[in-house]
């Protein structure tokens, strides 16, 4: 019996420990051959350790592309995402989650709804959207489909609706309007959870593919996923070059993380849990 208790009590750890060792295997194979020598990346059987680092595919990863121009485009459509969808999912979620007006409910239940259709379904009528108003090869294009996301509404409602209403009540006996207790009540108090959404929106642009590679033809404009696909040859891959861009461009979203692991767990928990904080 002890031994099942000891069992029980740290099987679950094994696990856990198990499958984040198997995620992060292939994050230390890309930063490992980041960092090898050419000759040694294909070598059989293959090797963890270089016979000496190099920083000899960043320097080609500079030389022969745009990579510092795709690093600055990712960064722009990142942040631009990030503060529109922040912006407009606030306001529609403070208006499904305290306001009251015909056919709320109704709208938020066809909300629901798009959340679980594939974005991709609307990729056509975006194009031509795009197309119409001139912003193929532009910011703009890349970030305006990005901006309205439903889970950025509902997950902000959820968290909007379960704070006190005593405090919107005394707001409006201290003469505040509906835009007032949105930036003095409902904002001050909804941090973690905007650092949660925030983090949250700013690594999907960062990392959104599909429709960046749909908009943008010219090289000087795509982001960084779609110059990582630019760097695969029609002959041969360069797996040193890729791995590399590949390594940097994940910096980034790392360093996010790290800086911020703390708001966005207690962020996604607050608002998963309907926690008032």
């Amino acid at each position: 019996m002890k031994a099942w208790r000891i069992i029980k009590r740290y099987l679950p750890y094994v696990i856990m420990y198990g499958i984040a060792f198997l995620w992060i295997i292939p994050i230390l194979w890309m930063a490992d051959t980041a960092f090898k020598p050419r000759p040694e990346i294909l070598t059989i059987p293959p090797s963890w350790i270089p016979s000496h680092f190099t920083v000899e595919n960043i320097q080609r990863l500079f030389a022969q592309w745009p990579f510092g121009r795709w690093v600055l485009n990712s960064v722009i459509v990142s942040s631009f995402v990030t503060l529109g969808s922040l912006i407009v999912s606030t306001l529609a979620a403070f208006s499904f989650a305290r306001l009251h007006w015909r056919g709320r409910d109704t709208l938020f239940m066809i909300l629901l709804v798009f959340m679980l259709l594939p974005w991709q379904v609307n990729v056509i009528p975006l194009f031509f959207t795009m197309t119409k108003f001139g912003f193929l090869n532009t910011y703009q294009g890349v970030a305006l489909q990005m901006i309205a996301m439903p889970i950025g509404v509902f997950l902000l409602r959820q968290f909007f609706i379960n704070i006190p209403k005593e405090l919107e009540d005394a707001a409006r006996i201290d003469g505040c309007s509906s835009f007032g207790v949105l930036t003095r009540v409902i904002i001050p108090v909804s941090k973690p959870v905007f650092a949660a959404f925030g983090v949250y929106m700013f690594n999907f642009a960062w990392n959104e593919f599909f429709w960046s590679m749909i908009v943008l033809r010219k090289s000087q404009m795509v982001t960084l996923p779609v110059g990582l696909k630019l760097l695969q040859g029609a002959f041969e891959i360069d797996y040193g070059l890729i791995l590399a861009g590949a390594f940097m461009a994940s910096l980034p979203s790392l360093f996010v993380f790290l800086l911020l692991r703390r708001q966005i767990i207690r962020g996604f928990t607050l608002a998963g849990s309907g926690s008032k904080g």
